[in-house]
């Protein structure tokens, strides 16, 4: 998705433990990645409502066809 290696994720945990330390680091990762989830939850439920929204579309087509 991204296409992040491990040298740019080294980099930025590097970058992250220098500007945050080490005790308010994992905290900080904590909700990072909680965002993520949330967003890849919201993408997710966004991906599904537009599938189905084109297939009532497309059974609505074909209905007044017949």
């Amino acid at each position: 998705m991204f296409d992040i290696g491990f040298s740019e994720l080294l980099l930025v945990f590097v970058i992250g433990l220098i500007v945050l330390g080490p005790q308010r680091l994992p905290v900080a990762v904590k909700t990072v990645a909680g965002w993520v989830r949330a967003l890849r939850s919201l993408a997710t439920t966004v991906q599904n409502e537009l599938a189905q929204e084109l297939k009532l579309q497309e059974f609505q087509d074909s209905l007044k066809k017949s």
